[in-house]
């Protein structure tokens, strides 16, 4: 009996090493496994097919109500963290109990994104570097992520990790586009449990890509020369093609004109001038220089009025106006005065609709007006001479300029919204009731610094509204800046000593930009039953939501303290090692940081014990073995003892030997 004690200690030892018996033929459950996406409830029915002192299911480690009479038990099941566990168990005996776990699947659709990290463009082809950015999924080796060009399958990504929370993976691909091709790209991500026949749907993202090339002109029209007659009108042409489409820029005399397409129209032209075209891209720009030349002594269009009588060249007209040229604010006096020292002058005069006076006795007479606001004021001095041949006339004219500063000067967003870091943002500065056009320019500052200028080409003298764009293609660091345009009247030595100027109220930039995680991807080491702490922050605008994606545990606790997103881990043990994931998300777009947890000595204390259990289950095995064979040689090779037996009269039987008494 005392073997069969000692290997009843021995199984009861080994027995403490054992989990749970598992008893599929006792107990069923319906439906056996699911595939459930996170957060939703699942119901489950556990039946058992032997008599039991009682049935219950244990989920995340809680106990629920035992059944005693029934042999059927269901329980709800929420699917909100992604180590979840639920089993039935039932209770065979007072000693004795076993169970079966649900076989659970949790998933998590992905979000897709596209992206463009390199574009090498070369004068046939262009090559990209796509990557397909699928974002939270789980379990990720279900996932299934393909590449079509033009619906043709180009290539297809598995994934071997086996990690049960979502994580975010990237499926690169090379393509070539030929110069002239324009290709449609997309990306598919699917999770498929194909073995459970289920498919999840396909979700995806279409581009279009095409050939990339600098802006690009036909040689022979890079520069152009273009005659006209004095006060034409002409529209200029800039025949430049490129990808991504150019922008194109005119300058004349180193300003900038209004005109940002590929034509501009010039007006009533007076002077020969050169005009500068330049178109640009990312990749390059091209120039195309225009010259016009003005044909001076060109008889006039049929359609105008014949000429006047020709009158005394102006520089024989014995006539002088002082000054000569005069520029005058709307509303403000003005006086010229014409005098001559010929002494056959017969009288003099001025013509004008405002200011005029009759024919006076020279040698001087004045030209003057309180208000000067007829804008097509043309004041004229005339003298009538008395010659040997008769009466005869001349006459000279000074040059009058009156202005008008602005009404109104002020800067806006051509489309709503905000700045969004890299892309292209059209501010407008309109311009109300300003003369002469022809004058005025506009300057734009992005807080102290000049970003542009900008002239006009309208010659009409009476007061317009103008507008000038201004384009940005904005950096993270603009975000706060004070965009603001100045409209200057540049009105040549004869205006005020200070140019008039009005400055805009200024607009401030509202730049939204991806975030950016202060720190990179790194491995923290800690030690068993230390406090863990990780931390997660990312800049972004708007302000990112940031979360982790872990694996809950008790000692694990996730807050939130301003833009920071904080891991807490109390007394760290084992099971809190691993990679944790911070994703930080805004409306431009999703970066993520990995932080890989790793228990120091880990590996080590895990190898001591496992080499102790291994060792106790070797003494253990020994000592039974031992036992084992210590029975079987007594059994076989036994030892006896002998007690005399007392006669009837009390003596003792004698013992002979064989030799003395025969046989025993």
């Amino acid at each position: 009996m005392l073997p069969l004690r000692m290997l009843g200690i021995g199984l009861l030892m080994l027995s403490l090493c054992d989990a749970d018996t598992a008893c599929p033929e006792k107990l069923s459950l319906d439906p056996p496994e699911i595939i459930e996406e996170y957060g939703t409830e699942v119901f489950v029915n556990c039946t058992s097919t032997v008599e039991h002192d009682g049935m219950y299911w244990i989920v995340r480690n809680k106990s629920f109500h035992i059944e005693l009479e029934e042999n059927f038990i269901s329980q709800s099941v929420l699917l909100s963290d992604w180590d979840v566990t639920a089993e039935c168990k039932i209770m065979l005996n007072e000693s004795h109990e076993c169970s079966k776990e649900l076989e659970m699947t949790i998933y998590k659709n992905p979000e897709v994104i596209h992206s463009i990290k390199r574009v090498r463009p070369t004068p046939k082809e262009t090559q990209y570097d796509l990557d397909c950015d699928t974002i939270n999924v789980a379990p990720v080796q279900n996932l299934t992520v393909k590449w079509y060009k033009n619906d043709e399958l180009l290539d297809t990504n598995f994934f071997k990790d086996k990690t049960k929370t979502p994580v975010n993976v990237s499926s690169p691909l090379l393509i070539t586009v030929n110069r002239g091709e324009e290709v449609q790209m997309r990306c598919e991500a699917q999770l498929n449990f194909v073995t459970h026949g289920l498919q999840l749907p396909v979700i995806s993202q279409t581009f279009n890509l095409s050939a990339q090339y600098p802006p690009e002109l036909n040689p022979e029209e890079e520069t152009e020369s273009i005659f006209v007659l004095q006060d034409d009108d002409i529209t200029l042409n800039c025949p430049a093609e490129g990808n991504p489409p150019p922008v194109f820029r005119w300058t004349y005399d180193g300003m900038t004109m209004a005109e940002s397409s590929n034509t501009l129209k010039v007006t009533h032209i007076n002077a020969s001038a050169t005009y500068t075209c330049t178109a640009s891209n990312y990749l390059g720009n091209t120039t195309k220089q225009i010259h016009i030349h003005v044909k001076q002594g060109e008889a006039a269009p049929a359609t105008l009025p014949p000429a006047e009588p020709a009158t005394p060249e102006a520089e024989d007209c014995p006539l002088m106006v002082t000054p000569s040229e005069i520029v005058v604010r709307f509303g403000d006096p003005a006086s010229v005065n014409c005098s001559t020292s010929a002494t056959n002058a017969v009288g003099m005069g001025w013509e004008s609709p405002v200011g005029g006076t009759g024919f006076e006795h020279p040698p001087v007479v004045t030209w003057m007006v309180e208000k000067l606001e007829d804008w097509t004021a043309a004041p004229l001095c005339y003298i009538t001479l008395d010659t040997t041949t008769g009466a005869e006339q001349c006459d000279k004219s000074p040059t009058v300029t009156l202005y008008k500063t602005p009404d109104t000067v002020s800067v806006s967003a051509v489309h709503p919204g905000p700045m969004v870091e890299g892309t292209n943002f059209y501010l407008k500065c309109d311009i109300s009731n300003v003369a002469p056009v022809q004058k005025l320019k506009v300057k734009w500052y992005r807080d102290n610094e000049t970003v542009s200028g900008e002239m006009f080409l309208d010659t009409n003298k009476t007061p317009q509204n103008v507008f000038s764009t201004h384009i940005i293609t904005p950096e993270r660091d603009y975000d706060g800046s004070q965009y603001r345009c100045e409209a200057e009247l540049h009105l040549g030595p004869n205006g005020p000593d200070f140019i008039p100027t009005e400055t805009s109220e200024p607009y401030t930039a509202i730049v939204h930009y991806a975030p950016q995680f202060r720190e990179g991807n790194s491995v923290k080491e800690m030690n068993l039953g230390e406090n863990v702490i990780l931390e997660c922050i990312a800049e972004g605008n708007p302000a990112p939501f940031i979360h982790w994606n872990l694996s809950s545990a008790a000692n694990l606790k996730e807050t939130t303290v301003g833009r920071q997103k904080i891991i807490t881990i109390t007394r760290a043990t084992s099971t809190n090692a691993g990679v944790y994931i911070c994703v930080a998300t805004n409306e431009v777009g999703t970066v993520t940081r990995s932080v890989t947890l790793v228990m120091k000595g880990s590996s080590a204390w895990h190898s001591m014990a496992v080499i102790w259990r291994l060792l106790i289950a070797g003494i253990i095995l020994f000592i039974l073995i031992a036992m084992v064979l210590l029975h079987n040689h007594l059994k076989n090779h036994g030892q006896y003892s002998f007690v005399p037996a007392n006669t009837k009269d009390g003596s003792n039987v004698p013992m002979t030997t064989l030799s003395e008494g025969g046989t025993a």
